[in-house]
This record gives C-alpha cells, structure tokens and sequence, in this order.
C-alpha cells in the first residue's frame, strides 16, 4: 500500500482510502469517497477531524454509532460501522460485521505494519506483567539492544522514558500501533509489550505480530468481564496463539503456576521455555539460593545456557519470577545470558512498585500496585518478614470491577497486617461505602476487630494520614492498589491523585520533610 505524500501539520501518514480499506479486508469503499485521503483512523469521536477515518465501536458505556453522524461533522472522510446509523447518508459508510477486529485491521494497514519490521514480544499474566516487561526491556539494552516498551507505568524508546497517563494498560489498536511505529522509526529493534486479557479479548492486538508470549502467573482477576476462570485464561491464551504463528515464535511459561501451566502448555508453539522461582526440577530456568531484603533481591539462575548469579535492585522475592521470565525470553531472542543479566541489574526500580517514601521518619512507607488478592498476599507476606513492628496496610477496591475479590482481599489483610484500613479506590459509580464495608466484612470474618484492628476511611487521603498518623517506630506502612496511577475514577470523572505525594503530606504534618542523605 503505498502513501501519496505527507499530511497536513500533526498528521504523519496519508492513505487513499480505497487502498486502505481493501488492504484491511473491508471491501471496496462508496464510490463517492474511495479515493479521498486518509489522514488518521479513530475510534474516539472527540478526535475526529477533517481527513480522518472514523470506526464507530460498541463501548461499555457508550455506542460509537451513536457519534458517528458528530465524527463526519467534524470532517470525517467516512466511517465504518456495524449498521447504518440513523441521519447517515449510505454514500458515506463502510459496513463490516465486527467493527473492533476491522479498527485493529486499519491501524495496522494505516501505519505500515510496524510489529513486522521489528520483534516485539508480548507480557501477560494477572500480576507482575509490568515489572517483567520493564526487566525484559532492561535486559535487552544490557544486551547491547536498542528497544522499546509499552507498559502500564510507562513507554520507554532506549534510555527514554514517557509517563503512561492513559489509565490503560494496552492501549486501543490505532495508538498500539502508532506507538509501534515511532519506536521502530526511532530504530528500535525490539519491543516489550504489555498485554491485558481485556486486550485480547478486544482486538486491541489482534495485528501484531508477537514473536514472543511471556507469561506469569494467572489467577483471579476481571472475572466481571470475562465471567469465568476458564474464560479469562482463555483470553491470556490468545497471545500465545497469536505468537504461534509468528515465524520462530515462541512461549515463556510459569512452571510454578500449575492451574495455568497445564492450559497453556497444551498449546503448540515452535519453540518454549519453562521458569520456576521456587526452583523445580522440571522448568528450564531455575532459581536458587534466593536473598531478598529492603534494598534488592540476590538469587542464582540455572538456564540451559549456563549459570549466573543475578543482583537485582527490586526488592521482593517475587522478582525472582519476574527476572527469570525476562531472562527466558531474552535467550529466546538469542542474547547472552551474561549481557542480559548485566541489564536486568541496571533496573533500579519499577514506578509505583515497592517504591518506599523516606522522609527520614521512624518507620516505613511503601507504596504498592497490589491490587487483586495474590498480589496483596504477596507483598504483605514479604513485609511482615521484614517489620518489627506492627504491619499497616490501607487499600480498597475498584467499582465496577471484580466484586468477589473484595471479601476475599479483606481477609487476606485481616490475616497478615496488624492494622487494616479500608479506603476508596476506583469507585466509579458504585457507592464507595458499599465498597468499603463489602471489604470489611471480609476483614471482619477472618478475625478482625472493627475500631481496633480494623478501619473504614472512605476518603484515600484521610485513610493515609489515619495510619501515618498512628505508625509507631519499626512499623511498616503499606499504601496498596494505586501505585503509579495519576487518578482517581469517581463516576466518569478522573480526579488528579498522587499516592506517593499523599504520604509525603501526611509525613510532614508529623515533621518529617527530609529525605535522609546517601
């Protein structure tokens, strides 16, 4: 498909619409338009515009048809859609049976097919997805690579880095691959991309190329969205699919991850590799003699490629996983192991991921995406090894969203912190007192004392101020389920939130400013 010149300012690309079209299998355009220029595709009619392609996508809360007539106003060449809306002319409309799957097709036509002229492997899993593409990509540039990464916190071209401020994980396919192609344009060779169940199911991905699957663990989570267990891994297993077709594709599976393991493995892929954090004698990669403290985690990793001892700088034994996924697919991509674990050393921190908040007070703040109920286990286990002290944790729980983990993560709490307290997270539009109490119920059944051990803060910032406020020398606070989210959802509004600056206000209205010297 070939591009007839540059656009107008702010557009990079300009495609005839007739060539676009056929090239995403939509057919022959109206003649009244087929030869018109195209100067973007979008789902969002908010961006629609003159030279623009509009495809009107059902959405949960609102029916892009609904906007197709506003898109064309705007100056929109055409749109595509599932059925005629009412008040468009049929001269002016693409109909296809599934409007999702045919954006995928036209962004990727529309940008050139970027996951084609570069490797990108795909990371997907229910936790630990964005730490093991952010090591993944580390490994790379150790390797002498320069690489790309599309994560959740961030997007990294080489040594550059640009908030993610999206809220989306995996973005929608026109900005995927948009993304895709300026990082090969930047000469990226390869990219880490991390991928949602919600990506999967959605089409978002479905015209990338993935030479690589890279899985961690899949346990409870969006069962709201997928209705099952069996669904939701279903869904994970499409990335695998997906890079089975990929010329030399290849998986990264979690042997310590049995309900999942035995899904995914039943899946044919050329080539595969195995890790195990807790060291089985059946996965590829191993770890072993494993040191975890507050300033990082130490462990050997036997690979079939030999032996190496790893120093990483992010605290958590579950790093161990996270490190052994990144290194499996770096080998996979046929790297050195002892460049790779030089990279994977140089990734000082994952944004919003046991990041600690250190105003020289007498006890500590860490704050934590941990926000589904394996997660939160995890790191409170690995924190109440390391606290002296009582264990703090304040948290909450999406609306809209998974609600029968709520229960389950306030007995979690109940049974590993000494003091728990109950917040706002996400509500959306649901009440967030009913939230709340549906967590402390949970709390409450697994031995808890509301008043004593126990708390309901329904304001977040309150919440922080609530257990800082109380922490004693040695204790530890955990800040859970925000991370490095810039926001907090109430109805359809997105109001600014720091977490981190949060605890750094409710630190120095108990005196400590200071961050400690070296």
């Amino acid at each position: 498909m070939r591009m007839i010149g540059s656009g107008p300012p702010g557009y990079a690309r300009r495609v005839l619409l007739d060539e676009l079209a056929r090239a995403a299998g939509l057919g022959p355009p109206p003649a009244g338009v087929a030869s018109a220029p195209v100067l973007a595709v979008t789902h969002d009619s908010r961006q629609a515009g003159p030279g623009s392609l509009f495809v009107a996508v059902p959405g949960q809360h609102t029916d892009g048809h609904d906007h197709a007539l506003a898109a064309l106003g705007a100056g929109a060449v055409a749109v595509v859609v599932e059925r005629t809306p009412a008040g468009v002319a049929d001269g002016r409309c693409l109909v296809t049976g599934d409007t999702r799957a045919a954006l995928a097709r036209l962004a990727a036509r529309f940008w050139g097919d970027p996951s084609r002229r570069c490797r990108v492997v795909g990371v997907t899993g229910t936790d630990g997805k964005t730490t093991t593409t952010t090591l993944l990509h580390a490994a790379l540039g150790g390797a002498g690579r320069r690489a790309g990464a599309l994560t959740t916190v961030d997007f990294r071209t080489g040594a550059e880095v640009e908030p993610n401020r999206t809220r989306q994980t995996t973005l929608e396919a026109p900005e995927v691959q948009e993304r895709l192609h300026q990082l090969v344009e930047a000469g990226c060779t390869e990219v880490a991309l991390e991928v949602t169940s919600h990506a999967l199911s959605l089409h978002r991905v479905d015209e990338v190329q993935f030479q690589g699957a890279v899985y961690t663990a899949v346990t409870h989570e969006h069962l709201d969205f997928h209705g099952s267990w069996e669904a939701y891994v279903g869904a994970k297993a499409r990335l695998l699919e997906q890079a089975a077709g990929s010329p030399d594709g290849f998986a990264v599976l979690n042997r310590d991850d049995e309900r999942g393991h035995a899904r995914l493995a039943a899946l044919s892929i050329p080539r595969r590799l195995t890790y195990s954090a807790a060291g089985l004698a059946a996965a590829d990669l191993r770890g072993g003699r494993v040191r975890a403290d507050a300033q990082g985690t130490r462990f050997f990793a036997e690979t079939p490629w030999g032996g190496a001892e790893v120093a990483l700088h992010l605290p958590g034994r579950w790093n161990v996983d996270n490190a052994l996924a990144a290194l499996a697919a770096g080998l996979l991509l046929g790297l050195p192991l002892d460049r790779l674990v030089r990279g994977l050393e140089a990734c000082t921190h994952v944004s919003g991921r046991m990041e600690r908040v250190d105003r020289g007070q007498p006890f500590a703040v860490i704050v934590d995406y941990a926000h589904t109920p394996a997660s939160l286990a995890r790191v409170l286990g690995t924190l109440r090894a390391a606290t002296p002290g009582r264990l703090w944790v304040v948290f909450g729980s999406a609306g809209e969203r998974d609600v029968a983990k709520r229960r389950s993560m306030g007995a979690i709490a109940a049974g590993l912190a000494d003091q728990v307290v109950v917040t706002s997270e996400d509500p959306r539009a649901e009440d967030p007192e009913a939230i709340t109490e549906a967590i402390v119920a949970g709390a409450l059944e697994a031995g808890g004392d509301r008043g004593a051990t126990v708390h309901a803060v329904v304001d977040r910032a309150a919440a922080i101020d609530f257990a800082i406020g109380r922490a004693q020398p040695g204790d530890t606070v955990l800040l859970a389920g925000k991370g490095h989210e810039q926001s907090i959802l109430v109805g359809r509004t997105a109001q600014p939130w720091d977490e981190r600056g949060a605890a750094e206000r409710a630190l120095a209205r108990r005196g400590h400013r200071n961050t400690p010297a070296g």
